[in-house]
């Protein structure tokens, strides 16, 4: 939240809180952030489609509480929005090998007309995120924006990843869930990707 408020005054943060934990919710209004909970929403790709539902901004970015915004994110972001026709742009994690080159993105900026329209994922429109337990959300959305002609990489647009492949955070019970789901995850990836391969 510092650095996101450092960063710009134009963006909100929606933070999808676990009902009943009052701790984070509590942090999260002292930082200056907004809270949605559902009793029903557990994995990130359920907490993302939540949001999705209920709120209006004109962009989604999907993050989580891993990462700092650097000065002028945004402004990159909407500028190669703008010049590329993109319609899933790709922040720069500072991390991921395959974000660095610009394949890929962890952290993709979605037009909300787009989800509306077509759907970020395979699932159709008015969808975010197929919901994965946690791995791939980020693959199948960016993979369809490609398919599609409309995804771009920003690489001066960082929002850099504090996770512990990269060596920048611990390994803790969080990160540990969700690899738990991994090859499980990654195999219904490769079987959706191969149904929804362009013919």
């Amino acid at each position: 939240m510092t650095s996101l408020v450092a960063s710009t005054g134009l963006a909100t943060a929606w933070w999808v809180c676990e009902d009943g934990d009052e701790e984070e919710i509590a942090e999260v209004f002292r930082c200056g952030g907004k809270v949605l909970s559902s009793p029903e929403c557990h994995t990130f790709a359920e907490k993302v489609n939540l949001a999705y539902t209920l709120t209006e901004a004109p962009w989604l970015l999907l993050v989580g509480d891993d990462v700092r915004f650097r000065p002028a994110w945004l402004d990159h972001a909407q500028d190669v929005a703008r010049r590329c026709k993109a319609q899933v742009v790709g922040t720069n994690d500072l991390g991921n090998p395959r974000v660095m080159r610009g394949e890929h993105a962890t952290h993709p900026m979605i037009r909300r007309s787009y989800i509306d329209e077509l759907g970020a994922s395979w699932d159709g429109p008015g969808i975010v995120c197929h919901e994965y337990h946690h791995w791939c959300v980020d693959d199948e959305i960016v993979t369809a924006a490609k398919q599609r002609g409309v995804f771009q990489p920003a690489l001066a647009s960082v929002v850099e990843h504090f996770h512990p492949y990269f060596g920048r955070a611990e390994m803790d019970e969080i990160y540990e869930a969700g690899e738990k789901h991994a090859v499980k995850d990654m195999a219904e990836f490769k079987r959706r990707a191969k149904v929804n391969r362009p013919h």
